[in-house]
Formats: structure tokens, C-alpha cells, sequence
């Protein structure tokens, strides 16, 4: 059987053309290496395509790719055939075999491992056979090749590398224990501090009723990330660019959202926007506003972002879903919570701050599964009357409840008076810690 036969040639051509219009697709094939490809030219191509991918180039054409073959002599030399017009006529004719959806480039990738693997396996077994017909090979050296070359092969496919023990990898697991403890991202509320810190991997859910102000609060600690010049990207479901730079505005200029809005300033007022609007252009900062953005769309945004501007926070604002019925929202949910984590925190190793959504009750709407994904869940909203009575005005008119933390400690869910105290000023988009207010001992 000839080896050529496990190949595919128009899985190549598909998985090339595919990233020629979708660049953002390779951050979910990571699997994928150039050496996987059968031809040599697919291989060069695709690992420009990565090259540029991993340097912020999420434009690619005929002349940025051109230049990255030519810019590696290994490359170049098994190319010297293809000068620019050349580059540009494959650019078209893999156009050709391009898909436009996430599932079909994962299918043809998936394809071209596994006849990678075929082929590395039909070699590796021929290696084997050809042990086995020498007259002078023992059978322990039979058994540790034949073994050994198997492993070999199966952590190469299966696995990012060498299968280490806890002890081998003791002391780096320690440094970064270490180091997550010495650089956890502080929120802009030291209260917070005795509970949590934004850590890589992790998502912290700040939870609020309909209209209580979670997206103010997830906006004070964009802000603050800002402030510590840590690139940030914000995804929105609900407010568009115009909205959301109105409060922002408002937050650091202290000019209420409504005199904005209006142009009812005063050129005092003004020269505050203007000052922190020309700050704005200077911040490594992103706003999507996008109500259909799938999540393996934002994960292909964030890992670009990771590579041109070295994205360090992640705010997701809100987690919700559109299904129907209850039982298809709770998958829904569960499944989007999931993928923030695991994939978005997890992969991308960054911190992310969520929001969700609770119902009258006061519950994670719609869907439980929310917090069996995130790692804190703090509870957040306007004081009644009567808490605002008893702490005092001081004490402000918000409140927060860390309910539940599995990086951490937490307050007692049935104790109504553990919380932490917030000034919440909605109409210039401000949140600040106040008073904290006293716990009062009944028995005393």
C-alpha cells in the first residue's frame, strides 16, 4: 500500500483556505502542527499562517504571507519555487476550499492529525518489523524499542509532551503558587482582599437582579485594571460602543451620564470629558459590543488580543441565553459558564470577571449550573429601606455578599448582616466602598 493513500490533499487545501478568511479559527487547533501536513507546501503555508496568527496579524493576504515564508531560510529554501504572483495565485485558488464555520475547519484539521498519526504509525510499525528480522536482536531490546517507540507515538498525538510526576514538577508548581499569591490582580475593593484576587484561570460572577448595576460595577473594575495599565477587553451583550464610552466618561470624569448625553456641560465639565477621553485613546483596551458572539468566537478574539497586546483581564457582561424553554436555558447556561471557564480562563491561563443574572427570588436565574462552573459568586444590589435604617446613610445604599468561594473564604449565606457596605451612584456610573456598618450582637 502506497503511504501516499493515507493523505488527504483537499483537507490540507480546506484547513489553509479556511484561515485565509478566518485567521482567528487556529487558536482552536493548537494540535495542529505543520509537520501533521502531507504536503510540504501546505506545511510551509500553514506555519506562516500560525506564525503571523501569534504575532497579531489576523489580516492575511498575499504580501504579509509571502514575506513570513521568506523570512525563515528552511522555509524559504524549500519554496525558492513560489516568488509574490506565485503566493497570490495559491491565496486564490485556496480560497476556494474554504468553510466558514468552526465545525467543518475542526473536522478537516481533526482529519489531517489522524492520517498523521496513520503514517507515523505504518513507519513506526515498519521499524518494528524490521527489529524483529534481525538475527541479532534480543528480546529485551526487542520489547524496549518496540514499547518505547509506541509511547513515543502516542504521547506526540495525545499529549502536549512528556508525562511528568508531581515530584517532577514540584518546584515549578510551587513558583507558581508563589507567584499567584504575590500578583493575584487586587480588585479595586479591599474588602474584597480577605476573599478573593483575580487570578489566571479563574472567573469571579458578580451577580445582581435586572437593573441593580452589575455592569457599573464590572465597568469600576475595568476601570481600575486601566489604572494599573493591564490590558483589558470587555464583551457586551447589551450596550454598544456609544452607550458604553457615555458612562464610561461619566465614571471618570464625574459628569452625570445624563449631562452627556444632552450636551448640557459646562465647558468645565467639558474640559473633563475631553481629559479623560484623550486617556482613553492611549489605554490598551477593547469593547465588543456583539448579542450573537458565540464563545469560540471570543476565545479566538481573546487569544488574538493575548498576542497583539498582551491581554492581562477579561470582562464578560452578561451570561445569558436566548433558548425557550427552561430546560434548554439551564444546559444553555451551564454550558456557556463552562467554556468561560475551562476554555477562555483555563487555556488562555487569564482572569475573568463575569456577570449573571439573579431572578426575583434572588436566585442565579434560569440556570444552576452557572455556579457549578465559576469559582466565586458574590451577590450583589440596592439596600432595602430597612438595611439602609439599620446601617445608617453612611453606610451606603449597595451591598455585596461573596456567597460562595472556592478559592477562598466565604460569608455566611444565611446570615443576613454579613456583607460588605458600597456607595452605588448611578447617575455618574461611580461605586465606592463606604462605612462598613456594625454587626450587632443580640445577646449582648
Amino acid at each position: 500500500m502506497d503511504i501516499k493513500e493515507l493523505s488527504d490533499i483537499q483537507s490540507e487545501s480546506g484547513v489553509i483556505g479556511t484561515l485565509l478568511y478566518h485567521p482567528d479559527y487556529i487558536a482552536h487547533t493548537e494540535y495542529l502542527k505543520p509537520n501533521y501536513f502531507y504536503n510540504v507546501d501546505n506545511a510551509c503555508i500553514y506555519w506562516a499562517i500560525q506564525e503571523l496568527f501569534e504575532s497579531g496579524i489576523t489580516n492575511i493576504d498575499a504580501y504579509n504571507l509571502s514575506s513570513k515564508l521568506q523570512s525563515h531560510q528552511g522555509v524559504k529554501n524549500k519554496l525558492e519555487q513560489y516568488n509574490l504572483p506565485a503566493v497570490q495565485e495559491l491565496v486564490e485558488l485556496f480560497k476556494e476550499t474554504a468553510r466558514h464555520s468552526l465545525e467543518e475547519y475542526q473536522m478537516l484539521a481533526d482529519n489531517i492529525v489522524t492520517l498523521s498519526f496513520k503514517r507515523d504509525l505504518v513507519k513506526t510499525l515498519h521499524e518494528i518489523e524490521a527489529d524483529c528480522f534481525k538475527k541479532t536482536v534480543d528480546l529485551d531490546h526487542l520489547s524496549s524499542n518496540a514499547y518505547g517507540s509506541m509511547d513515543g507515538l502516542t504521547k506526540k498525538y495525545l499529549t502536549s509532551g512528556e508525562i511528568q510526576t508531581v515530584g517532577d514538577k514540584i518546584e515549578q508548581i510551587w513558583a507558581e503558587i508563589e507567584d499567584s499569591a504575590e500578583h493575584g490582580i487586587e480588585s479595586k475593593y479591599k474588602s474584597f482582599l480577605g476573599y478573593f484576587k483575580y487570578e489566571p484561570g479563574e472567573v469571579i460572577s458578580i451577580q445582581a437582579r435586572k437593573k441593580q448595576g452589575k455592569s457599573m460595577f464590572l465597568m469600576n473594575e475595568t476601570v481600575h485594571m486601566l489604572k494599573q495599565g493591564l490590558p483589558t477587553v470587555v464583551y457586551d451583550s447589551e450596550m454598544n460602543d456609544k452607550l458604553y464610552v457615555t458612562r464610561l466618561l461619566s465614571h471618570l470624569s464625574g459628569v452625570k451620564i445624563h449631562t452627556i448625553s444632552y450636551k448640557t456641560y459646562t465647558p468645565e465639565e467639558y474640559a473633563r470629558i475631553k481629559q479623560w477621553k484623550d486617556w482613553l485613546k492611549e489605554q490598551p483596551f477593547v469593547h465588543i459590543y456583539d448579542p450573537s458572539m458565540s464563545m469560540e468566537k471570543f476565545f479566538s478574539v481573546c487569544r488574538s488580543l493575548q498576542n497583539s497586546m498582551n491581554l492581562s483581564f477579561i470582562v464578560y457582561d452578561y451570561l445569558k441565553s436566548n433558548k425557550t424553554s427552561t430546560g434548554e436555558n439551564y444546559n444553555a447556561l451551564g454550558d456557556m459558564t463552562n467554556y468561560l471557564k475551562n476554555e477562555i480562563a483555563g487555556r488562555l491561563n487569564l482572569p475573568v470577571l463575569a456577570a449573571c443574572q439573579l431572578n426575583r427570588s434572588g436566585e442565579t436565574a434560569d440556570s444552576e449550573k452557572i455556579n457549578m462552573y465559576v469559582s466565586v459568586g458574590i451577590k450583589w444590589g440596592y439596600k432595602t429601606q430597612e438595611m439602609i435604617a439599620k446601617d445608617g446613610i453612611e453606610c451606603g445604599n449597595a451591598y455585596a455578599k461573596v456567597f460562595f468561594n472556592r478559592i477562598g473564604q466565604s460569608m455566611a449565606e444565611d446570615d443576613e448582616d454579613e456583607y460588605i457596605d458600597f456607595v452605588f451612584d448611578g447617575a455618574r456610573a461611580t461605586i465606592e466602598e463606604a462605612k462598613q456598618h456594625t454587626v450587632s450582637d443580640d445577646f449582648n
